[in-house]
């Protein structure tokens, strides 16, 4: 039962590596790519799941502090803004 699991997982991230690749392809023409817009919101993604991951983690053993939550807040924030910012300066 697990080589299953194992072949659907290596599956679902074989085409999301296909897509991913279609996508980049298609964004590379416009120089978004290069922006530096785009690279912080990637750098604030990342920072927001490793945020998730901590706050997973510290649940189970102590009461999350509320300044984390704010810091979730405004992360998600700022990528709202950087994402309208990529499509009114890249509308692809």
């Amino acid at each position: 039962m697990s080589w299953i699991i194992a072949l659907a997982s290596f599956g679902f991230y074989w085409w999301l590596t296909r897509r991913a690749t279609e996508r980049a392809k298609e964004l590379a023409p416009t120089g978004q790519l290069r922006s530096p817009i785009y690279w912080s919101s990637n750098v604030l993604a990342l920072v927001l799941l490793a945020l998730v991951i901590y706050i997973a983690h510290i649940d189970h053993q102590s009461p999350v502090p509320p300044f984390v939550w704010v810091i979730v807040f405004a992360l998600i924030v700022a990528l709202l803004v950087m994402r309208l910012a990529l499509k009114w300066r890249y509308p692809v």
